[in-house]
């Protein structure tokens, strides 16, 4: 490589790293992109300069005064780009719409049992057709597809390897992304939680996950790290034994994670979390009782996590939308298994937005644009 198409490429990372910041950030000054980024005030501007011509920077309004001249706040354009992301469920699909900034602003729901037959597949992609009709972004700027599954998988090869939920294995994304014309990145679902949760955050955690099945995630943040794939790796938390007992968790055992703090756990098979909970409220017999025993196998997940990992742990899922009543509860379980430190600040509940698993899949696609630049 020459030293001018060294030089270009040096240009093409600053630039690359500035939009990933104002990605991370939301809103930035000139002068913070050059600090934060350690990037002479000279080479920011024209970096800026060339990024707003390209139509990937826009500014977004003025900082306050500060006795001179205001400074322009930039953010990215939010209509350069949009992703979708498929949620893929045992008995329903859920689709979203990403844009550029991040944002959700479109979500739909259709109920199809899933089937690995082709007209499930082309059902799928018809509809999502459709969804993006109705959203009336351009669709040329649809970057692509995120799909959300239940399950392990096989980035590199675009390949879910097996889902116990949905009671599949070996299935391929490939020939998807040629039917429906976008590319498309199959995500394992609990990874798309936590990136749509932490997106941004540069402190490491770990997110449980607290849906049907109960699974973590460990999401690590670099200044440079790429993207879903590089910040969040799946785990195999959901099988740690906590307790005793419980539902017989697919890994063919009980009184694991899975087996004892899964939605399930307090619902039932066939039961609704409102429902439970409402009950729970109402000090109905037997559902506080339950409740307790939920809080005492999670605050033993919780310290193990803790221990193994020396991070903060995020909840999530379902169930994490319903805790912050019973946080006092949950804090004193915590501190009274956790002999060696009683500060239980390095957990947290997490903001449990639905559709979380798609939107993380739709952002890992957005991310991917800011490679082309």
């Amino acid at each position: 490589m020459g030293k001018r198409e060294e030089q270009r490429e040096v240009r093409r990372a600053n630039k690359i790293r500035i939009v990933k910041f104002i990605s991370r950030m939301g809103a930035v000054s000139k002068s913070e992109i050059a600090s934060s980024l350690r990037l002479s005030m000279p080479t920011a501007l024209q970096h800026v300069k060339e990024l707003m011509e390209d139509g990937y920077l826009v500014e977004n309004g003025e900082y306050g005064s500060t006795g001179g001249r205001k400074a322009k706040m930039l953010s990215l354009n939010e209509t350069m780009a949009f992703a979708a992301g498929i949620d893929i469920e045992p008995n329903h699909i859920g689709f979203v719409l990403v844009n550029m900034r991040m944002e959700m602003i479109q979500r739909a729901k259709i109920r199809i049992p899933f089937s690995r037959d082709f007209a499930y597949y082309e059902s799928m992609g018809k509809w999502l057709h459709a969804f993006l009709e109705q959203s009336g972004v351009d669709r040329k700027r649809v970057a692509g597809v995120g799909i959300s599954v239940p399950g392990t998988v096989k980035r590199e090869e675009n390949r879910m390897v097996y889902s116990p939920v949905l009671q599949a294995e070996n299935v391929s994304f490939n020939r998807f992304g040629e039917w429906i014309g976008y590319p498309c990145q199959v995500e394992n679902g609990v990874c798309g939680e936590a990136y749509e949760e932490l997106f941004g955050e540069e402190e490491e955690a770990v997110y449980l996950s607290l849906n049907d099945v109960a699974e973590g995630a460990v999401y690590r943040r670099g200044r440079d790290a790429d993207g879903l794939g590089s910040q969040v790796r799946a785990s195999w938390i959901g099988h740690m034994q906590v307790g005793n007992g419980g539902l017989l968790c697919y890994c063919g055992r009980r009184g694991c994670l899975n087996s004892l703090c899964s939605a399930k756990a307090l619902s039932g098979e066939n039961g609704k979390l409102d429902v439970f909970f409402q009950k729970v409220h109402r000090k109905e017999a037997g559902y506080k009782q339950r409740l307790e025993k939920y809080l005492d196998c999670l605050a033993v997940a919780v310290t193990n996590v803790r221990m193994a990992f020396g991070c903060r742990i995020v909840l999530g899922g379902a169930v994490g939308g319903y805790l912050g009543d019973f946080r006092k509860d949950l804090d004193r379980r915590v501190a009274e298994v956790d002999r060696m430190d009683s500060d239980t600040s390095f957990l947290q509940i997490g903001k449990c937005q639905a559709d979380a698993s798609a939107c993380g899949a739709a952002m890992g696609m957005v991310e991917r644009v800011f490679e082309e630049i």
